[in-house]
């Protein structure tokens, strides 16, 4: 990872979107299939204890869908680079910011 003191620094490549039901539910398949997945982070909502620790795929969409967290964060392997995508509801989906990490 570059040291952002540097002056050659650039930050790694990023998206944003707003996932539907449908994509929302077509990540998820891709996630299960085609990645290897190194760790979930789930953030409760206010009010609520913090999800364990060992959230599976199937957690994350289901909180997800239900609302039930203010984000969850994947953080997975995929043709040489480690992703971190974070999820979060949203009005009209779930808005996903992807980063990709060269390994």
């Amino acid at each position: 990872m570059q040291n952002p003191a540097d002056d050659n620094f650039e930050p790694p490549p990023m998206s944003d979107a707003l996932l539907d039901d449908e994509t929302l539910a077509d990540l998820f398949r891709d996630l299960r299939a085609a990645t290897a997945i190194d760790e979930i982070v789930v953030k409760a909502s206010p009010g609520r204890a913090e999800h364990a620790p060992a959230a599976t795929l199937a957690d994350a969409e289901q909180l997800l869908r239900d609302r039930a967290v203010r984000g969850v964060q994947i953080r997975y392997r995929h043709e040489g680079a480690c992703w971190w995508d974070t999820l979060m509801p949203a009005p009209g989906g779930v808005r996903l910011v992807r980063i990709r990490h060269d390994l």
